[in-house]
């Protein structure tokens, strides 16, 4: 209550008014908080942009990379063909040169005995038996003779076929050589593009805080993913159980490969994959660069490995399974995921493409997709995974 007095006092002191030109640098600054607001609006609407720029950049570069798989493919049976044809060719000509032979044989031996004609024979005074047989000996060879000829004309008729297909393929082979030239083309105009938005990006990211949110979004989405896909397998795999079970691992314990060891591929299992712990080759060639279990920023480790290789090296299947998910993944670009035996499943990301479809079944070093650097990565490389459930394992633990 003593108060009062005091601040009716204060209110009365001319410095407590706000007079003119205190309301106008109120106004200037609720200006410029309204024009900044303006602007974070804009940098983040460029910043979306741009990553959408990326993002679309290393979607038409997977499907050009897809094309381009598919024209290999094409290359590689144009050319099992011609090898085939032309083999086939040397087959004919060999079988022409034969029968042509036989046929130039027999016409000398038939002018050879040219004195002995039909009407010869008839003038003769010779046995009717005896001359019997002789004319139909001859009519044995008129009929050998034509049966030579057509064999010929047959022989002809198929080395012009064979000629035909040659050229057909040789042509065919041209062209899809052509469009995987222009195809390989595009490949590298795509990626200097995405090099150029990845670069304007980055450097519109500016904070840590913000790269390690989204890093945090992506890896909750993908999560959701795998949770989901682990889900449906131990459905199934209650649906198809038996009296006899293989026994689960024991948890898998975090221990870091050794930065930068190579890692090659070569052994093809055929056993169950829950029986090929250290048996597994790696999906592909190249050095890991960032391990198991190692720091991936302040908050965030990783969960499988990063295999530095070559943008477009083959990525092979570990092992046999089915394809789970074929597609793009925020923060892991082109992704697939292989389901195998006991809910495990390997994952395969960062690629410029993949090869194959959802529900496909794919074989142990069958061909997979491409390495690459979607989704924002700096350097071509794999991001390579293998999980039980949702519990991911060591990948070197597996693989040797």
């Amino acid at each position: 209550m003593k108060l009062y007095p005091y601040l009716f006092i204060l209110l009365l002191l001319p410095w407590a008014s706000p007079n003119a030109a205190d309301t106008q640098k109120q106004q200037q600054l609720q200006h410029e908080i309204r024009q900044l607001s303006t602007n974070l609006s804009s940098q983040k609407n460029e910043s979306q942009a741009l990553q959408d720029e990326v993002t679309r950049l290393e979607q038409k570069l997977g499907n050009i990379s897809n094309k381009n798989y598919e024209t290999e493919k094409k290359i590689e049976t144009t050319i099992t063909k011609l090898a085939e044809a032309n083999q086939k060719k040397v087959k004919l000509d060999v079988e022409l040169t034969t029968q042509k032979s036989g046929l130039a044989q027999q016409l000398q031996a038939l002018y050879s005995a040219g004195e002995q004609s039909h009407l010869r024979l008839l003038l003769r005074q010779d046995e009717p038996s005896d001359i019997s047989r002789t004319i139909r000996y001859f009519e044995y060879l008129n009929e050998n003779r034509v049966e030579r000829i057509q064999g010929i004309q047959k022989t002809l008729g198929e080395i012009d076929a064979v000629r035909t297909s040659i050229e057909k393929d040789r042509i065919s082979l041209q062209e899809l050589t052509q469009t995987l030239e222009q195809q390989k083309a595009d490949i590298e105009s795509t990626l200097k593009a995405r090099s150029t938005a990845l670069a304007n990006l980055k450097t519109d990211i500016r904070s840590n805080q913000k790269r390690l949110d989204k890093l945090k979004a992506e890896d909750a989405k993908f999560q959701a993913m795998l949770d989901r896909l682990a889900a449906s397998q131990a459905a199934k795999a209650q649906e198809t159980a038996t009296v006899s079970r293989q026994p689960l691992p024991a948890k898998e314990e975090k221990k870091p490969v050794s930065g930068g060891r190579p890692v090659s591929t070569s052994f093809t299992p055929d056993r169950p994959f829950s029986t090929l712990r250290g048996k597994l080759s790696w999906p592909v060639k190249g050095k890991i660069i960032h391990s198991y279990g190692s720091s991936r920023n302040e908050k965030q480790r990783w969960k499988g490995v990063v295999i530095a290789a070559a943008g477009g090296s083959k990525v092979k299947a570990v092992a046999k399974g089915r394809v789970a998910f074929s597609g793009w993944m925020d923060g892991y670009g082109h992704l697939l995921i292989i389901e195998h035996d006991n809910n495990y499943m390997s994952l395969y990301g960062y690629n410029r493409a993949v090869y194959k479809k959802e529900g496909t079944i794919v074989n142990a070093n069958e061909t997979i997709a491409a390495v690459g650097n979607s989704s924002g990565q700096s350097q071509d490389a794999l991001y390579f995974e293998i999980r039980q459930g949702t519990t991911p394992q060591n990948p070197a633990r597996w693989c040797r």
